[in-house]
């Protein structure tokens, strides 16, 4: 009994022992340590529907970790904690740009030119003055809009009589269209027989009875100059670029960029992760075609293991199925108004694009679709409609990269099947030639609050110039149908959390919330409440990404 006694005692006090300990382990979990960072006195948009807005929030290592009254934050504060007082100014979450495009030119000559949209003499004048005064062989880059792309008299047979001893690439401000002269063509490896590409062309003509090229190529034909001129770069060179893109960014309060690169990823994501940007990264696969079919090899290089990289995201395949309607590309339901005789076209035929889901499918990667008219979008609808009972699209969000043309009968099917748009109001300024083209048979031209309002998800993304407080001039306004316009919270949350959504990452970012990563913009003007003129003013005074300052323009304390 005495032996039972004191196992007994023992056994208890083992226990106390134990108890004890777990309090004390509560005790300090309970207990957590200071805030590294506090923003005070601060107008927060959070794009958190939960808690719109805020004066204050404070970030431990690299996540929020309270947001709230300037009050009750400052409380949280230790006697190392950084405090910074932001003196009433604007806090967004950090613009996430959904559609980005990188695709730098090797040394040459960038001529210019008067306007966006010069005629063809302007451009032929232009031309032949940086022939005369840069040296031979010196590539020159002329960028040019629907004026001359859609003009018969640029072909590559006039370029030679203008610049005959320079490489002449012309291209299109909108991507779509380019016209090349003999040493351009010759460079680019692109000879007289070159067969066209899926999805792609180059023009002919008859010259003393030979068929030859004419220099204008479309489309997917596009992707062979532009994959020559990107190895005329060296390494150094892109790792150069891709920084000088990243400082750019957080200036301008962008904290994420998704990009589409101008070459394979195999080259380019070692040089991505060489560059380590001060913004998060996700590459994306971008590839061509050739006269057999797509490029599935580089296509697939998308899914090889790559070192890990800090803030670098590696997925998603893109694929275009039409063009614009700028050279009259996107395919349509209906003739366009200003050449009853042509509706655009496809690509890719719909089996082409079943495939594409497919592979999606197989390497378990998101899919990214160019889809700008009705009828492209209408063929994607039915596409992923048939499969829909066996993968569940909702989950795996589809992004329809600009669906210029989803209107009300398509926007329907969109939502049922929960896909994603990625808008680019940049798109929105052609207010002369959109109109001219479509009119009242696709309405809304562009459509946008509306598709917010069908609850389709939205991200926005520059696809142009990289100044997010001008592509949200655009989309608050939206030139071309302003009944379509975004308030301006909605516009934000689309380039925070609506891109966010876009690439799977919206439970760690795009909203200024507990737990969420601290990537902060503290803005220069309050651009919930400035003119609409003064919004592209706007820059980023203090940058975050994962609670580190990457910029900080010394204006705050």
């Amino acid at each position: 009994m005495q032996m039972l006694g004191k196992t007994a005692a023992r056994m208890k006090k083992l226990l106390l022992l134990c108890w004890w300990s777990l309090a004390l382990v509560g005790l300090a979990q309970g207990q957590q340590a200071p805030p590294d960072i506090v923003l005070l006195n601060g107008r927060i948009f959070t794009a958190d529907s939960a808690q719109p807005r805020a004066q204050a929030l404070a970030i431990r290592g690299e996540r929020i970790v309270a947001v709230g009254t300037t009050a009750a934050i400052a409380k949280l504060a230790g006697p190392k904690t950084r405090r910074i007082d932001v003196r009433g100014r604007t806090i967004t979450p950090g613009f996430n740009d959904a559609h980005n495009h990188f695709a730098p030119n090797p040394v040459g000559v960038e001529v210019p030119l008067p306007s966006l949209d010069p005629s063809w003499e302007q451009t032929a004048q232009a031309l032949t003055a940086a022939a005369r005064q840069h040296p031979a062989g010196t590539r020159l880059f002329l960028t040019v809009g629907i004026t001359v792309i859609l003009d018969e008299r640029a072909t590559r047979q006039a370029l030679d009589q203008l610049a005959p001893n320079h490489p002449v690439h012309i291209s299109t401000y909108f991507g779509h269209g380019r016209i090349l002269n003999s040493r351009a063509l010759t460079q680019s490896g692109i000879t007289d027989e070159e067969p066209d590409p899926v999805g792609g062309s180059y023009g002919h003509t008859t010259i003393d009875g030979r068929t030859v090229l004419d220099g204008r190529i479309g489309e997917y034909a596009q992707w062979k100059p532009e994959r020559y001129l990107a190895t005329q770069l060296s390494d150094d060179e892109i790792v150069r670029e891709l920084r000088k893109l990243g400082q750019q960014a957080t200036r301008y309060g962008i904290t994420s960029l998704q990009l589409f690169p101008g070459m394979p990823p195999a080259r380019f994501v070692p040089l991505l992760q060489r560059a380590a940007l001060p913004v998060r990264v996700r590459a994306m696969s971008f590839a061509g075609t050739t006269p057999k079919g797509r490029d599935t090899a580089e296509m697939r290089q998308i899914t090889q293991p790559y070192p890990k990289a800090p803030r670098i995201t590696i997925s998603g395949i893109k694929w275009i199925l039409d063009g614009t309607p700028l050279e009259r590309g996107a395919a349509l339901r209906h003739p366009y108004l200003d050449r009853p005789n042509w509706s655009g076209e496809l690509l890719f035929t719909p089996t082409e694009i079943n495939r594409m889901v497919q592979e999606s499918l197989q390497l378990r990667q998101p899919l990214l679709l160019h889809c700008v008219g009705d009828q492209t979008l209408a063929t994607v609808l039915a596409t992923l409609e048939y499969t829909s009972p066996s993968t569940g699209w909702p989950a795996r969000r589809v992004r329809l990269e600009h669906a210029d043309g989803l209107v009300s009968d398509l926007a329907q099917r969109a939502r049922q099947l929960g896909v994603v748009v990625v808008q680019n109001p940049s798109h929105f300024t052609e207010t002369k030639t959109l109109p001219v083209r479509w009119g009242p048979t696709l309405q809304p031209i562009q459509p946008l609050k509306s598709l917010v309002a069908a609850g389709i998800p939205v991200a926005l993304g520059s696809d142009g110039p990289l100044n997010p407080f001008l592509n949200l001039l655009w989309a608050t306004t939206h030139p071309i149908s302003p009944t379509e316009a975004l308030t301006r919270e909605q516009a934000v949350r689309a380039y925070t959390y609506g891109a966010a959504f876009a690439e799977f990452a919206e439970t760690s970012k795009g909203k200024l919330a507990k737990g969420q990563l601290a990537d902060i913009a503290v803005l220069s003007q309050d651009i919930f409440s400035v003119s609409p003129a003064a919004l592209v003013a706007t820059t980023s005074v203090l940058t975050l990404v994962g609670g580190q300052v990457v910029y900080d323009a010394k204006v705050l304390k």
